[in-house]
């Protein structure tokens, strides 16, 4: 019976491969011949590494290997590719087989598909291209490219003349030239009607006539009339471009706002123009706002409630910064990325910190949960002031530190060193915005995280089909992790009630309440 269970795993299930000490495959199942194209004699002999997409770094490998020849069990996700040269993403485990005199004989590789998963987190719903959040994943900072930021001119006059109908059938029709002149370039819808063009750039190249050939092309889309349901539209659009820097996308946008205070068709990036637009955004009142409001105690925590779907109770509450100004309450958007500019952000997450812990530290009815950036585990005085305060703390249990999942993780080791110690401490954590880029499934399997904050964007937008199943594919994969999932954003009833059928543990917005102080709490 046990045998043949096992060959019903190995035939039947996942997808699996066998092989020797030095990797040579000696077996592989019909699933993963099947997903990849290639046949089972295509496979045997070879390595794993054959299948490698040119975006799996071969860091990936060296740490496999170290792994599993130390007898320890390996997991990650891989990015392959099929025969035919697609993308497909793989949840692996590898496993060391050892003999009686615990000796390692082979190992043996098992798999789950999550390329749809990802898929329909990678690229734009409406037009197929790929989202901004794909972008920073297809840049190489050794190389060099021209980058193009193009936004429609025009577009709110359209839906609102013509209905939002129209409007999508202009932004698919943008896309579809898009593709089609730029041929060779990848693609990307940024937001709304604002799209980027991405190209790799020789060695040697002549930048006159790179930026010639852009403009030719730019040209060809938008002087051809758009004719959308025997509807007749003239499109104008207003574009930005950079050529030669790794920075491109930063400064294609710097040279679409230069463009667009001219009233010109397009700009082309130039170096002043960094200076110039970081001197417009620096705003010198809120600098000083934020050091006053360092200085005088007054960077506060509002809390939200966050609500147990299933009981309908309050069982914790997220800390979100305000700043007091004059009596006057003052959101983040406001002053968080200035503070950054003027190094004050890591005092203000100390001053969060310190009072999060303070209010509800010693409650063992209810908990807080705290945003936590890359940043802020990279700083020392902020990563000791967290150990300090969970030290002295009575019930780490009912705290969730909310990690900002669209900051890149550089430092591998720094990041693990902390989320081990916070889960030693018996504190939770979280992945914030979960849904806005693939790198999420990496994290996962770096942290293994305790909950899932579904991005706010697409719960605001959850009776979209496409939004629907966006949500639907998170919440299985987080049911196959054990993970819990937290709705933010629930606005009204009719979300609410969405989210609860489609099984979402907690939910988090104005429907139950905003954020308020402690003591209206």
């Amino acid at each position: 019976m046990q045998n043949n269970l096992y060959e019903h795993i190995i035939y039947d299930t996942g997808f699996v491969t066998k092989t020797d000490l030095k990797g040579d495959i000696n077996f592989v199942n019909q699933n993963l011949c099947d997903i990849s194209g290639y046949s089972k004699d295509e496979f045997l002999g070879k390595t794993h590494s054959f299948l490698k997409s040119d975006d799996t770094s071969s860091e990936i490998y060296k740490e496999l290997w170290n792994t599993i020849l130390q007898g320890d069990t390996w997991k990650g996700i891989f990015k392959n590719k099929t025969k035919s040269g697609k993308a497909f993403y793989m949840d692996t485990s590898i496993y060391p087989i050892k003999n009686k005199d615990n000796k390692i004989e082979e190992f043996v590789s098992f798999s789950t598909n999550l390329t749809q998963y990802i898929d329909l987190i990678t690229y734009d719903n409406l037009t197929g291209l790929r989202n901004r959040d794909t972008f920073k994943n297809d840049i190489d900072s050794t190389k060099e490219y021209i980058c193009i930021v193009i936004n429609i001119d025009n577009f709110s006059d359209i839906t609102e003349f013509y209905g939002g109908f129209i409007g999508d059938d202009v932004i698919k029709e943008t896309a579809k030239r898009l593709l089609k002149v730029f041929k060779g370039s990848l693609v990307y819808r940024l937001q709304g009607d604002e799209f980027a063009i991405l190209k790799q750039l020789p060695i040697s190249y002549d930048s006159k006539i790179i930026e010639d050939m852009a403009k030719y092309k730019l040209k060809s889309i938008f002087d051809n009339v758009f004719n959308i349901e025997d509807i007749a539209i003239h499109i104008t659009a207003t574009s930005g471009i950079s050529i030669g820097s790794s920075y491109c996308l930063r400064n294609a946008n710097l040279a679409f706002k230069d463009a667009k205070s001219k009233n010109l068709t397009y700009s082309i990036y130039e170096d002043n123009l960094l200076e110039q637009f970081a001197n417009f955004t620096m705003n010198k009142e809120i600098a000083g706002d934020i050091r006053k409001a360092i200085k005088d105690d007054l960077i506060v925590p509002y809390y939200q409630p966050i609500i147990d779907n299933k009981t309908g109770k309050i069982v914790k509450y997220e800390a979100l910064a305000r700043l007091i100004k004059d009596n006057n309450v003052v959101s983040p958007g406001e002053f968080l990325d200035i503070s950054k500019k003027i190094k004050y952000y890591h005092k203000i997450t100390r001053a969060m910190l310190k009072k999060s812990f303070k209010h509800f530290g010693i409650n063992s009815d209810i908990g807080v949960s705290i945003n936590i950036t890359i940043e802020d585990i990279a700083n020392i005085r902020t990563f000791n002031l967290i150990i300090d305060l969970l030290n002295k703390n009575k019930f780490n249990d009912n705290i969730t530190f909310e990690l900002v999942e669209s900051d890149g993780i550089d430092d591998d080791q720094l990041f693990s060193r902390f989320v081990n110690t916070i889960k030693s401490y018996g504190a939770k954590i979280s992945i914030d915005d979960f849904g806005t880029g693939y790198s999420n499934f990496s994290y996962l399997a770096k942290i293994e995280p305790d909950y899932l904050k579904i991005d706010g964007s697409l719960i605001k937008n959850i009776h979209n089909t496409k939004d629907f199943d966006v949500v639907k594919a998170i919440i299985d994969f987080a049911k196959m992790y054990d993970i819990k999932t937290v709705a933010e954003f629930v606005e009204n009833e009719d979300i609410y009630i969405l989210v609860k059928e489609l099984g979402i543990d907690y939910s988090q917005g104005y429907y139950f309440g905003k954020p308020l102080p402690i003591d209206e709490v």
